[in-house]
């Protein structure tokens, strides 16, 4: 039985439940024994850990859904957090349950959701968690719009989803009565209407600074060609006027060689008339309004001379 029960929990971060002892050999006699001896933590009613395992973060996850029971998964921030999204928080321990099904576990926060189907579990990292496409659906009624849109474009970026699947769950779960899915409807048409993913979250800010300010959107990673020869790909541009935006800098870059590409690049732009508008992260945090300044005059000054 211990045995048994130490292979499940190495698997698992090192918890188990009591129907699981059970089914590993142990009886109720047994199980109290290992309580009252303390060789076994309780977590949570019915919820255990072996005495002496490391706590975790995963470890508290796995705990809080075991002990939330059956079709249970690690929804909005925490599974934002484990798959590595911006939304994400791993201060937060929040699980989702079917309804009509109610959970109560200290430190956890249960959400009671609707239409929660196989299709929007998975396992990860041996945790079961709410798919990328639902938690996205999820998250947007728990946190602000503009962090919503970046989850969306890194989830995006990182193809977890794509807009046809997210799209499609959406109409399938309904969207009236769930908070914040205008929000993420919207900027789902957005990029549907670009056809391109910003490639970090700088892009997406800078992309959400110049809609603020009503300013044409510009061409996310277009390629400048000379004739068949690839020339460059800059982050963002406005074609017409030979304008290239790019969001870095070099403490973004890996390293002096990364940085010195970047500056043939940039000279390569130049020799064929294009402007370079180069935006970093502090810019976007502490002088948004000199870099609205900045591109504005330079949409509305005479482009290069052809």
């Amino acid at each position: 039985m211990d045995r048994r029960l130490s292979l499940l929990a190495a698997k698992h971060h090192g918890v188990f439940s009591r129907s699981q002892a059970v089914t590993a050999g142990a009886s109720r006699g047994v199980i109290n024994r290992r309580l009252a001896k303390r060789s076994w933590e309780p977590l949570y009613p019915g919820v255990y850990r072996f005495a002496g395992a490391p706590n975790s973060w995963p470890q508290q996850l796995v705990a809080a859904c075991l002990a939330a029971g059956d079709g249970s998964a690690v929804s909005h921030r925490a599974a934002a957090a484990l798959w590595r999204i911006s939304g994400g928080d791993e201060r937060i321990l929040e699980v989702s349950v079917p309804k009509p099904r109610r959970a109560r576990c200290r430190g956890v926060l249960v959400h009671q959701v609707g239409g929660l189907a196989k299709v929007d579990i998975t396992i990860l990292d041996a945790i079961t968690v709410t798919s990328c496409t639902r938690t996205l659906i999820d998250l947007a009624s728990v946190v602000p719009a503009e962090t919503l849109e970046e989850a969306l474009d890194d989830a995006l970026r990182r193809r977890l989803t794509n807009l046809s699947r997210l799209g499609r769950r959406i109409d399938e779960l309904g969207r009236k009565g769930r908070p914040g899915i205008g929000v993420l409807c919207g900027f789902m048409k957005t990029r549907e209407q670009g056809g391109t993913v910003p490639e970090s979250v700088i892009e997406t800010r800078l992309l959400r600074t110049l809609r603020r300010a009503d300013l044409p959107q510009p061409v996310c990673q277009f390629q400048v060609r000379d004739q068949d020869r690839l020339v460059a790909r800059v982050d963002f541009a406005y074609p017409d006027i030979r304008l290239a935006i790019e969001v870095d800098g070099y403490r973004w870059h890996s390293g002096r060689a990364r940085w010195e590409r970047d500056l043939g690049r940039r000279n390569a732009l130049t020799a064929r008339g294009w402007r370079v508008i180069h935006v970093t992260s502090s810019d976007l945090t502490n002088r948004p309004e000199l870099i609205i300044r900045m591109i504005a005059g330079a949409l509305a000054g005479p482009g290069p001379k052809r």
